[in-house]
């Protein structure tokens, strides 16, 4: 044959066997198009799957701060926030309330020393007592025995005067502790009460403004999602073209068996001749073909890529604003707010230390006020035992007439004397049930006031401690996969370059197909029916319209009736449901 050994234009390694160059060249072409396309398809898959990583991101970003997370909050600690805006009230109460002890108590004091004044009146008497009676036999006990409780009851009200001291200094640390608390509390709850209220409410501002930003950088990524979808849909060129690549490979096999058949010794060297310009002629224009449709689908896939890119950094921009504003805020809502909550845990602790050294004081001055009232009855048995002792004196005074008189005058006086420790002893007593009174009304108001306040703030602190370390977390995820975004996107744009990477391949197979027809295609009209059996073999094989178009141009094909031409692919999408990529 004479073009099986004369080829054109092709390089010495390929010079020898130029025909069996084609098929390895072929056999090249498809292996890197089938390799190429589903490197490709997996890069597409992986920045889908990156994208969706990312609007995970700020799904979760979005959620963790929403209303509800502060509202929830706020409504757990409605009641704390209500108890601490009345803290200040409180304390108030309970200064005055300790104020009015102490003054009770100084009330208390002046009694003792009126009582201290009869005491030494008492005192005096019982000695006239023992100097009047001394001539007299039965007097001289009795004036020891009256000498004895008067002295013992100087002996108590000196307990009595040490116990309401040690009140009265119960009082002052008392005073001076609440004054304290009540600084603190007129120039800290203030603040953190107007704050839990603002950045409260600032939480669904900046949750609206978060959620807006993380719209458009959703929107976005999804339509980077849909371009993709479209891209992988589009590549089908890649199956497509392998197929052509087999089919090429496929008519060159059966062109190889039909030159060793017996249907090919029908015809002379001449028509063998013609023949296989024909045929590779045929070849070079389905590889053409091929090359120029491979070509111009391969540029459109790679202008969709390439707006990836734009897509990408408009993604990193947006991520940008959605980072700098949170920062630029002087921290998010949720940071604001959680500082105020910890504030506020942190009175609340205060709060509670000063409400036990509140409580431990007015346990004490309970304490001191009934040791106090049991000290005013044992002065009331004292007095009550002088005053019978000083009448039984004046009955048997009476009956030793002028011998008695003497000791008689003095016990009356002793009566008389001993009576006025009543009154301040009923005075005292009046003062220390108004200062059970106060401690009463003080528990009552502190207990109606507030309970422990540690609890639902710590509560709200946890809930929203978390909220702000999942956003936290979400935004420095967001700048991560942002940038991860980017750089995916960034080198798929590159990896998806298909006609860089397999234009030249395919044309070196079409340069050595037109090498091997270098005569072009011959006239075969002439035993046209000679070859139509071998021609219509190839015909079956192919599956897209392009393929018989080009195969008809070149050689006649004569289906049998009955025989139908495989279906074919009229486009690409048709073929679409049958891709391997």
């Amino acid at each position: 044959m004479g073009n099986s050994t004369v080829v054109k234009n092709q390089p010495k390694a390929e010079a020898s066997d130029p025909q069996a160059y084609l098929t390895a060249r072929l056999a090249t072409a498809q292996s890197r198009i089938e390799k190429t396309f589903l490197e490709g398809g997996s890069v597409l898959v992986s920045v889908m799957e990156i994208l969706n990583q990312l609007i995970t991101i700020l799904d979760r970003m979005t959620g963790s701060m929403d209303g509800d997370t502060a509202d929830a909050a706020m409504a757990n600690m409605q009641k704390t926030i209500e108890d601490m805006v009345r803290l200040p009230e409180t304390e108030q109460l309970r200064q005055a309330a300790f104020v009015e002890m102490s003054s009770l108590c100084k009330s208390a004091n002046g009694h003792v020393d009126d009582i201290r004044e009869t005491i030494r009146y008492l005192k005096t008497f019982a000695v006239t007592v023992k100097i009047t009676g001394a001539g007299i036999a039965e007097f001289s006990s009795f004036a020891e025995e009256i000498r004895e409780r008067i002295h013992f009851g100087g002996t108590e009200v000196g307990k009595f005067a040490q116990y309401l001291d040690l009140m009265d200094k119960q009082l002052a640390r008392a005073r001076d502790v609440s004054s304290v608390i009540g600084a603190d509390f007129e120039a800290t709850i203030p603040g953190i009460v107007g704050g839990l209220k603002t950045n409260s409410g600032r939480i669904g501002e900046q949750h609206r403004a978060m959620t807006a930003m993380a719209a458009k950088v959703k929107s976005v990524a999804q339509g980077v999602q849909g371009k993709i979808a479209a891209t992988l849909s589009s590549l089908q060129i890649g199956d497509i073209t392998r197929q052509r690549v087999e089919h090429v490979q496929t008519t060159l096999a059966l062109f190889s068996d039909y030159l060793n058949s017996e249907e090919a010794q029908a015809l002379n060297s001449a028509e063998m001749d013609a023949l296989y310009d024909t045929v590779f002629e045929m070849v070079s224009a389905q590889i053409d073909e091929m090359a120029t449709t491979f070509q111009q689908d391969c540029r459109k896939i790679f202008a969709g890529i390439s707006s990836f890119a734009d897509d990408a950094a408009t993604i990193l921009s947006l991520r940008d604003t959605l980072v700098e504003d949170a920062a630029n805020d002087g921290g998010s809502a949720l940071q604001l707010l959680e500082k105020d909550i910890a504030k506020a845990c942190d009175l609340a602790g205060r709060v509670q230390e000063g409400m036990a050294d509140a409580n431990a004081v007015v346990a004490s001055v309970t304490r001191t006020a009934q040791d106090l009232l049991h000290g005013i009855e044992v002065l009331r048995s004292i007095k009550t035992e002088i005053h019978y002792m000083a009448l039984n004196s004046n009955l048997r005074c009476s009956k030793l007439g002028d011998e008695g008189r003497s000791v008689n005058v003095v016990s009356g006086e002793l009566r008389v004397f001993a009576d006025k420790l009543e009154s301040p002893a009923d005075s005292i007593v009046a003062d220390l049930h108004r200062i059970e009174s106060v401690i009463t009304n003080l528990k009552t108001a502190e207990n109606r006031s507030a309970g422990d306040l540690r609890e639902p703030l710590n509560e709200a602190l946890e809930a929203i401690s978390h909220a702000k370390g999942q956003m936290e977390t979400g935004l420095q995820d967001l700048a991560t996969e942002g940038q991860a975004v980017f750089s995916r996107i960034s080198a798929a744009v590159i990896k998806l370059d298909f006609e860089s990477e397999l234009g030249d391949v395919l044309k070196e197979c079409h340069q050595v197909a037109s090498g091997l027809a270098a005569g072009g295609a011959g006239d075969i009209s002439g035993f046209a029916e000679k070859i139509q059996p071998f021609s219509t073999r190839i015909y079956k094989i192919y599956t897209m319209a392009q393929e018989r178009d080009v195969h008809l141009r070149y050689l006649p094909v004569d289906l049998a009736p009955g025989q139908k031409a495989p279906a074919t692919v009229e486009d690409d999408d048709d073929l679409f449901a049958d891709a391997l990529f």
